[in-house]
């Protein structure tokens, strides 16, 4: 049987624990709202992002929520992402940067914490498109493939993992050569 003081020995101990479980959950929430910040991407971003990558392959992928090619593709982009550390990708939506709780679901949803994320800033989406490149009219998936040298390869549609994982292993051989 147990006695009085040690019940109240036990519930203490159960509030206690309660307490720091959710001091625990309420930091790892905080923290996941930081890996998920959205930067806003407008006509300069583009040479912001190829300046912080001088001499290393990545991949700029654009996407938009309404895209469902482009949600499912980002199982992709995280399966590659877990095989290869390094890989180097920065996501661009084409949704506007006002829309940042929907566009931080859609990226939690689909586990793409912890990625370059970015979101079109300009009331006028046509002006960033025509940065990016003065032929893109919306289409999209988008996918940027930028080698070491900083030349790119555009490829319009769901790029696929085999596709990518060339790619990419065409780009770990010719730097080690």
């Amino acid at each position: 049987m147990i006695s009085r003081k040690m019940l109240w020995g036990l519930l203490l101990a159960g509030i206690m624990t309660g307490a720091a479980a959710s001091l625990v959950v309420k930091t790892y929430s905080e923290n996941n709202l930081a890996e998920v910040t959205i930067k806003p991407f407008t006509r300069e971003s583009i040479a912001e992002i190829t300046a912080h990558r001088t001499g290393k392959p990545y991949v700029l992928a654009f996407w938009s929520y309404n895209c469902g090619i482009c949600v499912r593709e980002m199982e992709v982009w995280r399966q590659i992402k877990q095989d290869y550390p390094e890989f180097e990708l920065v996501m661009v939506t084409t949704d506007p940067i006002e829309n940042e709780s929907r566009i931080n679901q859609v990226l939690e949803q689909e586990g793409m914490r912890g990625f370059e994320s970015w979101a079109f800033a300009d009331p006028i989406p046509a002006r960033i498109r025509s940065a990016v490149d003065p032929k893109w009219r919306g289409e999209l998936p988008r996918i940027h493939f930028y080698d070491a040298s900083g030349d790119m390869t555009v490829h319009m549609g769901m790029a696929g993992k085999q596709h990518v994982l060339a790619w990419y292993e065409k780009q770990e051989t010719g730097s080690q050569q």
